[in-house]
């Protein structure tokens, strides 16, 4: 007779394990180990003696320990010989590949949910099984400890990656063998996954009323993709908890949900996802299937919290920045179960027991301890220093993420008004500041948080008016428009953001004078250093802040009104909203495409974070309004659609002084200002979960709302936004051809005697990557060194290709300058020709580091 080595091998596994299982319930279970067990054994015993004895085969298989009495392998056999097990590239799992199911409540006491996963080469495989079995062994051995009427037990599974490893037959079997009244039923098959498909599958079951009153529970074979001594024990303490009776039936029924350990500090959650919950409680949860509601509102919580850390008005200090802390990417997860404000938590392990306890495997039964919970307070490695500083800072308490701020955020972006806790919630009073937040909560409800930031910074806002409502639409006068279509020379069109805060009045107008003086003069030329008027000015102009000085403006413009026409567009309460006038900007190209179109502003961006400002320099402020009206900006040419005195591309694209001249046929293909602002809102929460995941660097500028161009910031990155963006420039290349700070008192007009004037045109970029005193040449150097930087760095490629297919769903020409300019050009070139929108994940990723130590 003839055996096969499969057969053999599957035999010897078998008695193995048996052994293995036997010797370990010896250990833990003596009083399991009953005749039918032994005489399973002995006869188990000889048939492999008997398979030896034919084949003669000196194979050992090094089977490990199992935690409960169980089989390795049923002892079912299929029909057909099985295909190898050939290793095949898994296909991206995508939210419509999610089969719904639906399972009639079972009568059953019990009821898990059960998420496999099996790798597809053989030595996986076989490990991937010796966990289910060991698993379902654990599960067998809680059965035995309940009452005989509450044993009955469905357990519902999905089968990931292999499902030729382990068949339906084989699970079926090996569940009724470690237990009469376990029956266990294969309710989905995925290729690819993530535990999203089986929690889908409990949420959608606790959606039927006929069960709000039962408790399912949810295990996954933890350890199977990531074969590791501290996935095993963690697996193995969290199983025993989660089918503990005390668990499936707690003695208080507040508990609406029950796992080993119930942790506060950097989310509400149980640490490795397992647990018993009421149905009633889970239908309150959002769909946590893999790219949906509940994956964007999550990413959109940390985006909204990591922005107001980046405007100093939220903290984490106590916490380094770690994806599992904020429940990104597959920990996402990890975070669904606790993350409804109505959870009232209870845990099996005593207090003092800790996390290390779990994954070194020193659990013991005399550390079960049933209890409501939260009831431990530091549960991870926290910064000592931090701690005893925010333990004496009430200020800091109530704005420190990780406690109640990060739970609100998070409660209110995923719930909305539904997320509001209750008033007597457990949580006003577990968490510092509790009280102070309560009554916050009870005023604004869902928009507390958002209330607290924006009363508490004056900083962040929008570079527009609030009134959208009220704002008439752009339209050209007659005379203007005949003066545009008539004139042989078209006329130089300017929109204008005035702005006169309160405080700076004068600065203010000192520079409005200077603008207004180099726009009455005409267009400069290098070649005479003169100014030849030769196009008639006509002048659209916002005025923001001091309304009262209007006056002295209309006088200058009366003045002036051989050589210039004034238009005024608006009048704004507000300095802040210097971005109307680029409204206006964006019409006007909409509707000329074919004319150019000047943009100036009296008022120079300030560097974010710098104290010393020169928001009203009439020297700069001069240069650059001259640059940007000159003969050599004003010229048409094939190879650049922007001009501006001084171009980098870092840390983004832009001019200094934000002043520009720019083809309308270039400018038509922008952005709404509008939206673009709220598309760079997004953008920037998009940036800041990347850095979090290792997903992009920051090696070359720190983030900064300024570098991000969050709100008001957006009007400086708005002109070179586009991946048709083609720069020109025409300062002179010198190290520094003006000096950093050059004061504020107001000087006459000079072109004779300053080198500032002594303009060259010139494609851009041509000069440094970033102003004087930004970038180090050394730090740079440094960041091109390594591939890992090159790829992930946000200010070079990474950042801008994300931002380009986010924006306009294109990246540059081919023939653009950025693919000659950025390090490693030619490669993201190919990868975008390639990959199209995903060749930043592709690029990149193999470069990403979440820092999770496991």
């Amino acid at each position: 007779m003839r055996i096969s080595r499969r057969s053999v091998a599957r035999r010897r596994s078998l008695a193995n394990t048996i052994s293995n299982a036997l010797s370990r319930a010896r250990r833990d279970e003596p009083l399991l180990l009953s005749a039918g067990w032994l005489l399973l054994f002995v006869v188990a015993s000889i048939f492999v003696l008997s398979s030896n004895l034919l084949i003669r085969s000196n194979d050992q298989n090094k089977s490990r320990k199992l935690r409960s009495t169980g089989l390795t392998r049923p002892t079912v056999m299929t029909k057909q010989t099985r295909a190898p097990l050939l290793p095949v590239e898994p296909k991206q799992f995508n939210r419509e590949d999610f089969r719904r199911k639906n399972i009639s409540p079972p009568d059953a006491s019990v009821i898990l949910f059960y998420n496999i996963f099996i790798p597809d080469d053989s030595k996986g495989a076989n490990h991937a099984i010796e966990v289910i079995t060991e698993q379902l062994g654990q599960v067998a051995s809680s059965l035995r400890k309940l009452k005989n009427d509450t044993r009955s037990t469905a357990l519902f599974y999905n089968l990931i990656g292999n499902e030729r490893a382990f068949t339906q037959e084989e699970m079926k079997a090996l569940c009724g063998q470690l237990h009469s009244q376990l029956s266990c039923e294969q309710i989905g098959y995925y290729e690819t996954a993530s535990e999203s498909v089986t929690l889908q599958d409990i949420y959608d079951f606790c959606q039927n009323d006929d069960v709000a009153n039962a408790r399912v529970t949810y295990i996954h074979a933890k350890g199977s993709y990531h074969q590791t001594e501290v996935n095993t024990n963690w697996r193995r303490a969290l199983t025993d908890a989660v089918v503990h009776p005390d668990c499936l039936f707690p003695p208080d029924d507040r508990c609406n949900i029950c796992g080993a350990q119930f942790y506060t500090r950097f989310s509400t959650m149980y640490p490795g996802n397992m647990w018993t919950a009421k149905c009633s409680y889970v239908k309150r949860l959002l769909p946590p299937i893999e790219g949906g509601e509940y994956d964007q509102r999550k990413k959109e919580s940390v985006m909204k919290f990591l922005k107001y850390r980046l405007w100093g008005q939220l903290s984490s200090t106590l916490l380094e920045d770690r994806v599992d802390y904020f429940g990104l990417g597959r920990y996402r997860l990890e975070h669904w179960v606790g993350s409804h404000p109505s959870i009232q938590p209870c845990e099996l392990h005593k207090k003092d027991v800790n996390f290390e306890s779990m994954i070194t495997g020193n659990i013991t039964a005399a550390d079960y301890e049933w209890g409501m919970g939260p009831r431990r307070n530091e549960v991870v490695a926290e910064f000592p220093d931090a701690r005893e500083v925010i333990e004496k800072d009430e200020n800091a308490q109530f704005r420190e993420y990780f406690f109640l701020p990060g739970n609100l955020i998070k409660w209110f972006t995923l719930y909305g008004s539904e997320g509001v806790p209750s008033q007597s919630s457990w949580a006003f009073k577990f968490f510092p500041a509790g009280d102070k937040w309560r009554k916050l909560v009870r005023a604004n409800g869902e928009n507390a948080v958002d209330e607290v930031v924006m009363q508490s910074s004056h900083g962040f806002h929008s570079a527009y008016a609030s009134s959208n409502d009220e704002r008439e639409g752009f339209q050209i006068e007659h005379e203007d428009e005949k003066l545009i279509s008539d004139s042989i020379i078209p006329p130089l069109v300017v929109f204008y953001h005035i702005s006169i805060p309160r405080d700076k009045k004068l600065s203010a107008l000192y520079a409005l004078k200077s603008q207004l003086d180099v726009l009455s003069m005409g267009q400069y030329d290098i070649i005479s250093r003169s100014y030849d008027p030769q196009r008639h000015v006509i002048l659209y102009y916002t005025i923001a802040g001091n309304l009262t000085d209007i006056g002295f403006f209309t006088k200058m413009c009366q003045a002036k009104r051989e050589r210039l026409t004034c238009r005024k567009l608006g009048e704004l309460p507000s300095a802040g909203s210097y971005g109307e006038a680029l409204r206006h900007l964006y019409d006007f190209c909409l509707a000329k495409p074919s004319q150019s179109v000047t943009y100036l502003s009296n008022t120079l961006p300030a560097a974010y974070g710098v104290n010393r400002t020169e928001s009203f320099t009439p020297q700069k402020i001069r240069t650059y309004t001259t640059a940007v009206t000159s003969k050599m900006c004003l010229k048409e040419r094939e190879n650049c659609n922007v001009c501006g005195a001084e171009f980098y591309p870092l840390p983004f694209n832009h001019f200094l002084g934000n002043t520009f001249t720019a083809s309308c046929n270039y400018v038509k293909d922008l952005m709404p200002p509008e939206s673009f602002e709220k598309a760079m809102n997004s953008a920037a929460g998009d940036a800041l979960v990347s850095s979090l995941r290792g997903a992009v660097t920051t090696e070359l500028f720190p983030f900064t709302p300024q570098n991000l161009g969050l709100g008001q910031y957006s009007v400086e990155h708005w002109i070179g936004s586009h991946p048709d963006f083609e720069p020109c420039d025409v300062a002179p290349v010198r190290h520094s051809w003006l000096p950093l700070f050059t004061g504020g008192s107001y000087l006459a007009n000079d072109y004779t005697s300053s080198r500032a004037y002594d303009f060259m045109w010139s494609p851009a970029p041509r000069r440094s990557s970033a102003p004087v005193g930004y970038l180090s040449r050394m730090r740079e150097k440094k960041a091109m060194e390594t591939n890992g930087t090159v790829f992930r760095e946000y200010y070079y490629l990474a950042g801008n290709l994300i931002r380009w297919f986010k924006l306009y769903n294109k990246a540059p020409p081919w023939n653009s300058w950025v693919w000659q300019w950025y390090p490693k050009g030619d490669e993201w070139m190919i990868g975008a020709k390639k990959h199209g929108l995903d060749v930043v994940t592709k690029l990149s990723k193999p470069f990403w580091d979440e820092g999770v130590p496991f």
